[in-house]
């Protein structure tokens, strides 16, 4: 038998960063919506054919450009090595603000990496408080992040921009999907895998949609 070579490395743990997608419930404040069902009754084999139906930004999700330009791609173009095997960064902000600032990124390399926005926001998941004082990433700080060739930016609350304007504009959306940088919403659990040696993982099916739920998880190495 022939010998089969040792990884060059193990895997410690896999950690999840989505939301378990549920019948009926709600993500985005007053719009989402989830409903799981059996399109037939259990076939005499006991097989059973069951569906969903579901708004895209529901659960934990990834934007495509298709968001926010007409004429952007779709969540079915983007190609696997921008959603899988991301090295991990996990960014804190400070409880005294709500928005993600510019010097939060000080000193952190952030190029070809997924950065994870921490604010702990989504401790509120399911409940009329997490669609209130949202935390939010500034538009300095998108900017730095592009300039600085940010693959992936994820954040633990409703959106990426401040949710109390984002009604008439979505200017970090566009900052960060018109530079090919993919966003990835309600994202939860993020302080398990920070300071840990963790990539990340955010794959959805390929649908022409401009936004889908996604099994958003942190591969840990020993």
């Amino acid at each position: 038998m022939e010998d089969r070579q040792a990884a060059p490395f193990s895997v410690k743990e896999y950690i999840e960063l989505n939301h378990k997608l549920e019948h009926g419930m709600e993500t985005y404040p007053g719009l989402s919506h989830v409903d799981v069902y059996e399109h037939f009754p259990r076939f005499e084999n006991n097989a059973l054919v069951d569906g969903i139906s579901l708004l895209g930004i529901s659960g934990t999700y990834i934007d495509a450009p298709f968001h926010e330009d007409p004429n952007g791609a779709k969540i079915c173009d983007y190609p696997l090595e921008k959603l899988v095997n991301l090295p991990i960064v996990v960014v804190n902000k400070p409880e005294s603000r709500v928005a993600f600032e510019l010097e939060d990124f000080a000193g952190i390399e952030v190029r070809g990496k997924a950065v994870l926005l921490n604010s702990k926001h989504d401790r509120f998941f399911g409940q009329p408080a997490y669609g209130e004082n949202t935390p939010y990433l500034s538009e300095p700080a998108a900017l730095y992040l592009v300039e600085q060739g940010v693959a992936l930016v994820g954040i633990d609350s409703p959106l990426v921009d401040n949710i109390e304007t984002s009604a008439q504009s979505i200017p970090v959306h566009n900052i960060l999907l018109s530079s090919g940088v993919v966003i990835c919403e309600d994202m939860t659990n993020i302080a398990e895998v920070d300071g840990k040696p963790a990539f990340l993982t955010a794959v959805p099916p390929r649908v022409p949609l401009a936004s889908f739920p996604a099994r958003v998880f942190a591969t840990v190495y020993e």
